[in-house]
């Protein structure tokens, strides 16, 4: 009870704050507008005629979600007002503070999710051809490419440096990258790893985050 008690009431202080910080109203179109306190920063999320939703202030901030990249990752968001809300009130917390920024956020014909700003960032995340996941994200000209190899392991390749985790000729999986990092885990282990991550590919990502960062 104290627990929920205390989460409750952060819950709570953060919607104040961001009361304190400005109003939030619906348009006669029902479109969310939001609207500082001092009146100096100005946003809204408005639908389009074909259902998309775009996030725009008067600091030429703009960002275009299409509906069917919202439906695909954020299912149920555009039947939900509340969940609406809580985009726009992240998308004003991540905008207010910079401007000029643009993003469009689709899925194309292939069903391969796009991002895409004007600041050199662009990520395609997909599936090849034999249903694997194919990730490939640009960093002001850095490419980072992540994908599954034709004997079932995972490569990642960000620039010139390299990491792959796969099947060794023991039949245990091994973690190997171009810093000169290597780890081999037994089957049990591999069994462990597994059951606490789901994947292997969450377990790669974890790996990355520790020895090739």
């Amino acid at each position: 009870m104290k627990k929920f008690i205390i989460i409750l009431t952060l819950v709570l202080s953060s919607s104040l704050l961001f009361a304190q910080q400005g109003t939030l109203d619906t348009d006669i179109f029902g479109n969310l507008q939001f609207k500082s306190v001092d009146g100096k920063y100005t946003a809204s999320l408005e639908k389009n005629i074909f259902n998309d939703l775009v996030f725009t202030d008067n600091r030429n901030n703009k960002l275009h979600y299409e509906k069917k990249y919202l439906d695909k990752t954020e299912r149920g968001l555009m039947s939900s007002k509340e969940a609406q809300t809580r985009l726009l009130r992240k998308l004003v917390r991540e905008n207010k503070r910079r401007s000029g920024y643009e993003a469009t956020f689709k899925v194309d014909i292939f069903d391969k999710v796009i991002i895409e700003d004007n600041k050199g960032y662009k990520l395609e995340e997909g599936k090849d051809i034999f249903g694997n996941t194919h990730i490939e994200e640009q960093v002001k000209g850095t490419k980072t490419v992540l994908k599954r190899n034709f004997s079932g392991g995972l490569e990642y390749t960000e620039g010139k440096h390299t990491a792959l985790l796969e099947k060794d000729i023991f039949d245990q999986w091994l973690y190997k990258d171009s810093f000169g990092n290597e780890i081999r885990f037994g089957k049990e282990t591999w069994k462990r790893i597994l059951k606490q991550y789901g994947t292997d590919e969450k377990f790669f990502w974890d790996l990355l985050d520790r020895w090739f960062y």
